[in-house]
């Protein structure tokens, strides 16, 4: 079927339907396959993007992640929100190592070293995802972004092969807890026994405690902690026989023999634990028979530590020896106090 076109001073024109016809059907193919193509991208099943700061107008570095059912992706494409300073190509720079992201995310293959900023668009070239895996990569440059004012916003996630698939995030006034605490002073000092009978002395050999006491220090003196005594008397003083076995030369070491007049304090030492190195004084080194320094009524010092003690024992032992001539009594006696301090 023809059709007769005429317009006034033309000639006519003969047009052929049919030639409508293909010419009509042509255009709703090009139209069907231009849509079919726009709608054949699925969007991402799962986005992530993380600002390692959310405090609002910070530079943060951060995360991208995103879950594909797709495969043959060769670029992801990230639109960052609107108010956030997307900073030059330069500081685009991404990394898969040291990464806190989900779980059960793998490291985003081949992904580009340096991102192409656009405005808001940010595209790194990458290597393909395989479907239905969670990918991760991170920005780790602070220039490359700066968060908006305080408010919601969003942005988009695409890759060559998905659609852009939208995220949500947030700028608040601040992101940060500051935590504060205090620790007070600790300082205990314990003694085992408050008792040390040394028995029936002998001229033929050296009476030591025959049960150590000891004195404990618990501390958390990160400076360290002293341990000082003294006796009342400078020896063991009967009172019935107005006499004194004299501590061996306050002050300095000896070791007590058989036969020979003294009295002494011996001290050893063990910590569990504990910042500090625990010293005893030079003078009142123990650990052999009849080994120790002489107390007075003047505070010495025993032993010190350099910082914190966890059950820091002192062993203290108490020494004597007679002589032939030692005058007889039963009364013997000494007090020594002893008194500790942390130094904080």
């Amino acid at each position: 079927m023809k059709l007769n076109f005429t317009q006034p001073g033309q000639a006519r024109r003969v047009v052929s339907l049919a030639s409508v016809a293909v010419y009509a059907l042509s255009i709703a193919s090009f139209a069907a396959l231009a849509f079919t193509s726009s709608a054949s991208a699925a969007a991402l099943s799962q986005t992530l993007v993380r600002f390692d700061r959310m405090k609002a107008s910070t530079p943060t570095t951060g995360t991208v992640c995103a879950k594909s059912a797709s495969t043959g992706q060769t670029n992801v494409v990230v639109t960052f929100p609107t108010g956030y300073t997307v900073g030059a190509s330069a500081s685009w720079a991404t990394s898969t190592a040291n990464l806190a992201w989900p779980a059960t995310a793998s490291a985003w293959p081949t992904i580009q070293a340096t991102g192409t900023a656009a405005g808001q668009v940010v595209t790194f070239t990458s290597g393909s995802l395989t479907a239905g895996t969670l990918y991760c990569f991170n920005w780790t440059n602070t220039a490359a972004i700066t968060t908006g004012t305080a408010g919601a916003y969003t942005g988009t996630v695409a890759t060559s092969a998905d659609a852009a698939t939208p995220f949500a995030t947030a700028a608040i006034a601040d992101d940060q807890i500051a935590v504060s605490a205090s620790v007070a002073p600790s300082f205990t000092f314990a003694i085992n026994v408050n008792t040390d009978n040394l028995g029936q002395l002998a001229t033929g050999s050296v009476s030591v405690s025959p049960t150590p006491r000891t004195a404990t220090v618990n501390t958390n003196a990160k400076n360290g902690w002293y341990v000082w005594a003294k006796d009342a008397t400078t020896g063991l003083n009967s009172a019935s026989a107005a006499a004194t076995i004299a501590s061996t030369t306050p002050g300095s070491n000896s070791t007590l023999v058989a036969g020979t007049e003294g009295y002494n304090t011996g001290i050893t030492q063990t910590q569990t634990s504990g910042s500090g190195t625990v010293s005893v004084a030079a003078a009142f080194v123990g650990g052999a028979t009849g080994k120790g320094g002489g107390l007075d009524t003047t505070l010495r010092t025993l032993a010190s530590s350099t910082g914190t003690a966890n059950n820091a024992v002192l062993t203290v032992t108490n020494n004597a020896a007679i002589s032939s001539l030692t005058v007889p009594a039963t009364d013997y006696t000494d007090t020594i106090t002893l008194v500790g301090a942390g130094l904080f």
